[in-house]
Order: structure tokens, then C-alpha cells, then sequence
């Protein structure tokens, strides 16, 4: 049986940024809160999983922050994300489907598609304690990136 982890788009990031570059983490994610120590961290939780489930909302987002990366790390960039997008199993859901729902007027439309989503998936990582907050209201099972970085502190 295989066991699929859904990443919101800050974590899916933090996950690219540290294979593009894990020196330039910090620059190339939305939350410089993000260090290589916490890539390498998202990397051994991600080995308890086989597919990581994506959705286009969540690569259109990745790709409008990450693709103004310049230089040799651009080039890095677009290699990596072509095989991305071959090893990730990525879903659909019809955003009229998706506006039907009582969260999405809270969440909008990724964050409630990656709800949906996780709805179906073993284990949700984000780094947005709002939509950490209602998946696990909806019982499913969260790893909130953002919780873990306060622990730290």
C-alpha cells in the first residue's frame, strides 16, 4: 500500500530551495525562518512516504517564487522541477468544487484543494498553522512545520 504526504506550498518550497541550493535556503523561500538543518529535517520525514501529492495550484505557486531565481541556481532549478514533476503524483480538483466548501471562504482556493486533498493522504506538512487548524479539526493527520520551528526556539 503506498503512502502519499500532500506539502503546502511554503514546505514544497523548503523542499526544492534545499536541493537547488541548501546554502541559499533562506533566500529562496518565503520564511527565512528556514534553515539547511530543517530541509534535512523535511527530508527524513519524507522517507516514511512514497508519493508526495501535489495539485497545478500548488506548482503554479512554487514556480511564481522560485522561478525568479537567477544564474546557475535557475538552471538547477528547472532541471529539478521537470523530474518533480515526474515523481509527484499531481491531482486535480475543479475549483467550482472546490468554492463549494464551508472553508473556503477562510482558506481559498490551494489551501483548501490541499485540504481536500490530505483528506485522502497519510500525513499533511505545512508551515500555515490556519490550515494546520483545520485539518486537524477534520481529523486528518498534520505535521505543522511551523510548530516545530517554535519548538526549537
Amino acid at each position: 500500500m503506498m503512502r502519499d504526504v500532500i506539502i503546502d506550498t511554503n514546505i514544497f518550497i523548503l523542499f526544492l530551495a534545499g536541493q537547488i541550493n541548501e546554502n541559499k535556503i533562506g533566500r529562496y523561500t518565503r520564511n527565512s525562518l528556514y534553515s539547511k538543518e530543517d530541509y534535512y529535517f523535511l527530508l527524513r520525514i519524507l522517507a516514511d512516504y512514497d508519493r508526495i501529492i501535489t495539485s497545478p495550484n500548488i506548482f503554479t505557486e512554487v514556480d511564481n517564487i522560485l522561478n525568479r531565481i537567477q544564474g546557475e541556481d535557475k538552471y538547477r532549478y528547472l532541471i529539478l522541477v521537470k523530474t518533480i514533476f515526474k515523481q509527484t503524483l499531481e491531482k486535480y480538483i475543479k475549483t467550482e468544487t472546490v468554492a463549494e466548501n464551508w472553508f473556503f471562504d477562510s482558506l481559498g482556493i490551494t489551501d483548501s484543494s490541499i485540504l481536500m486533498m490530505a483528506t485522502d493522504c497519510d500525513l499533511l506538512i505545512s508551515g500555515d498553522a490556519s490550515l494546520c487548524d483545520y485539518a486537524k479539526s477534520l481529523n486528518i493527520k498534520t505535521f505543522d512545520f511551523k510548530e516545530y520551528l517554535n519548538s526549537k526556539l
